[in-house]
């Protein structure tokens, strides 16, 4: 087989590994996933601006809107909606999106996870403002505030961070 015929057959087979893919097989384990959206530090401000715009909304179970009030989760779901971003609804599902952050390198916008129970499901979540505070929607008869995470409370429960929106650097 000569130099043409090999690429020739190399780019066949790549052709049918991408029409596979289009056609909902299962991509190579090598082919990366999709990038995060990319948002540059002032583009992110927008989803710290909406949750801000949010302080004094009423803590609402299983609330997602400003006029029923939220839950921690329901205030960072609508944060991202309000940039474009789907962000499932639910804190333990929102802990797996994005990217891990280590805790030093945690950026306005990213999310901020605590774990307030025993349980692997029961997840606090809150919106990064700046490297030590965090907005959030507490628990039963709280409002939506923003709190240094920092303080010995949080930075006992704190689990991890997220990153939704890639920052470019």
């Amino acid at each position: 087989m000569n130099t043409a015929q090999r690429h020739l057959k190399a780019l066949g087979l790549l052709a049918l590994l991408l029409l596979a893919a289009a056609l909902g097989g299962c991509a190579p384990a090598h082919i990366a996933p999709e990038p995060l959206p990319t948002l540059s530090q002032e583009a992110r401000s927008p989803v710290v601006a909406a949750a801000r715009s949010l302080k004094g909304v009423r803590y609402k179970y299983g609330g997602e809107s400003p006029q029923s009030g939220f839950d921690c989760s329901g205030l960072t779901w609508w944060a991202y909606r309000q940039v474009g971003v789907d962000l499932p609804r639910v804190s333990y599902d929102q802990y797996e999106a994005g990217l891990p952050v280590n805790r030093r390198d945690i950026r306005p916008g990213d999310l901020v996870f605590f774990r307030l129970q025993s349980k692997r499901r029961n997840m606090h979540v809150g919106i990064a403002t700046d490297g030590n505070t965090f907005i959030h929607s507490p628990s039963s008869g709280g409002r939506v505030r923003e709190e240094d995470f920092d303080t010995p409370y949080w930075r006992e429960h704190f689990i991890g961070a997220r990153r939704i929106l890639n920052g470019g650097g």
